[in-house]
């Protein structure tokens, strides 16, 4: 799977933690889950979630490779590369 950190200005924070294609993300101590072991190759408009923000920005599957840009609360003193993310595998 890879994933883009979409950098967005806040003063909250999202963890992540990946599980194969399972996305785990807490945003102030409440965690939602999300599965794309069974995503078919295409673009998923609508990605449902528990929490009061969606972490999910979008997400697709390519020739079989899964691709998910995920939201990432950065703060004024964020790094180069939080500010300028590049795909990453994990």
């Amino acid at each position: 799977m890879k994933i883009f950190l979409s950098p967005q200005v806040s003063d909250r924070k999202i963890n992540y933690q990946f599980e194969g294609e399972n996305i785990i993300a807490t945003i102030d101590n409440i965690t939602d889950t999300f599965d794309f072991s069974t995503m078919p190759d295409g673009i998923m408009d609508e990605v449902e979630t528990t929490l009061d923000v969606n972490p999910i920005v979008s997400a697709k599957r390519v020739e079989g490779e899964l691709y998910v840009e995920l939201l990432n609360f950065i703060d004024d003193n964020a790094t180069e590369e939080e500010k300028f993310p590049e795909w990453q595998e994990v």
